[in-house]
């Protein structure tokens, strides 16, 4: 951000501030001050919406002849009871939960450092501990990588590694109506036939959503429509000086295009409630994370990122530097996400009367998480999953991100840009949309069911 008249920077808590202040801030006060205004987002005005909605959820669950929200939702996915999904998170935490403390350990003894009486590691401390091991113990900075992402650049590269892999053609459609004149249209061909449309809208403005998705415009059917998504993100955007993204942001950009060739290249179904992206929702976020993988590959990297100022392309020795630095801070990764999870399912697992949803989150906290839980926070009341498909079933991201590591086990055998496999797991894996159970689907590439052990090396950095 420029500064303003007065020299100051203007942040703000979307994540696209949050985030890089916490990494790479060096004044620690300032990045508690923003840590906390970010956990109070929503509070006081959700917490009553927030409790109407649980109730409401839990009222509509025992008509229907459910005990709870959590029970109702969990049935027709892959997990298919609400008791399934709890003893998921419980087993994940365990696993992880050596891995976690010993990172954990790891950031207090850099904190002793400069800190040698210290006896914890405070939440808004986290991000800029675990950048400053990845710098030291892995040779790693992170903003070395910024450079050679440059936004333009960046979004070519997706879409031409995901052209290539899956045979098809993006056109852009210049003169079609957008809802901002951001937004970028592009139709989808496979051959001579258009396959369907997506929208790019890409960059942040004000009243603008601020994370990063992708949603639905139209759902596509059978010989009836052609399906149309919407990729949404608050990238940098590009003007007077480069935009240069993060690879967190890179990262970002592969899993939600991710999610826009399964929504379309998933669109012919014969009803639209099994088109695309219409899968078990413990199953949906699977393809997307799979295509993240290209995100960390030599040979699909240096296809497009080149240095802002020299065209170098980016060295095998950093990426390989990144993928070791990445190792580190898995487990607590893990747990913050079983952390959410449990909130989301707990929150849900009841009767809703009478509870007190923050008292709830903050012992969740402490009892998943490392770090204090700090009073006066709400991290539940800006917890967005909350109140869209996920509702109870948040765990969904983990579950899909085992089925995920599973799918990438024959990309890892024949290499992640062998263009056989990548069309065996288009016609197997995203072209059925929702019309086949996710389990079926996974059997039909993998010729097996899945299992945990491509995920377990995944954690264990192998």
């Amino acid at each position: 951000h420029p500064p303003g008249p007065d020299g100051r920077v203007r942040l703000a808590t979307d994540s696209s501030d949050l985030g890089p202040f916490m990494t790479y801030a060096r004044d620690t006060a300032a990045r508690e001050a923003l840590w906390r205004l970010g956990r109070r987002r929503g509070h006081p005005r959700n917490l009553d919406t927030l409790a109407r909605m649980l109730q409401a959820r839990h009222a509509l669950a025992t008509l229907l002849g459910y005990p709870s929200w959590a029970a109702y939702a969990a049935e027709d996915k892959m997990v298919r009871r609400q008791q399934v999904a709890a003893d998921f998170i419980e087993e994940l935490a365990a696993a992880v939960d050596g891995r976690m403390r010993g990172e954990y350990a790891t950031l207090l003894a850099r904190k002793r450092e400069q800190v040698p009486d210290a006896t914890r590691v405070e939440p808004w401390e986290q991000a800029w501990l675990e950048d400053r091991v990845r710098a030291e113990q892995y040779r790693f900075d992170s903003r070395e990588l910024r450079p050679y992402f440059e936004y333009t650049r960046v979004k070519q590269g997706v879409l031409d590694l995901t052209a290539s892999l899956f045979g098809l053609t993006y056109r852009r459609v210049p003169d079609a109506p957008v809802w901002h004149p951001d937004v970028e249209v592009w139709d989808v061909y496979e051959g001579t036939e258009r396959r369907g449309r997506f929208y790019l809208d890409m960059h942040p403005r004000p009243g603008k959503y601020t994370h990063a998705a992708q949603w639905d415009l139209a759902m596509g059917r059978a010989g009836k429509a052609l399906p149309e998504g919407v990729l949404t993100c608050n990238f940098p955007r590009p003007g007077t000086r480069p935009a240069l993204l993060q690879h967190s942001e890179v990262r970002t950009f592969f899993h939600e295009f991710g999610h826009l060739l399964h929504h379309v290249l998933g669109g012919r179904a014969r009803w639209a409630g099994l088109s695309g992206t219409r899968t078990e929702v413990d199953f949906v976020e699977a393809p997307a994370q799979v295509l993240e993988e290209w995100a960390w590959s030599v040979e699909s990297l240096q296809r497009f990122a080149r240095h802002i100022d020299t065209d170098a392309p980016l060295p095998a020795d950093l990426i390989s530097r990144m993928r070791r630095a990445d190792s580190f801070g898995k487990g607590l990764w893990v747990r913050q996400q079983l952390f959410y999870a449990a909130v989301s399912l707990n929150l849900h697992a009841g009767n809703p009367e009478g509870t007190d949803s923050t008292a709830s989150v903050l012992a969740l906290q402490e009892r998943y998480l490392p770090f204090r839980a700090v009073n006066g926070t709400y991290a539940h009341l800006a917890f967005t999953q909350l109140d869209g498909d996920y509702s109870a079933l948040y765990y969904a991201y983990l579950w899909s991100l085992v089925i995920a590591r599973d799918l990438l086990t024959p990309f890892e055998e024949h290499g992640l840009m062998d263009v056989e496999t990548a069309h065996r797991y288009r016609d197997t894996v995203l072209a059925p949309g929702g019309s086949k159970d996710a389990a079926d689907l996974v059997r039909d590439f993998l010729g097996r069911g899945y299992d945990f052990g491509a995920y377990s090396r995944w954690l264990e950095g192998r």
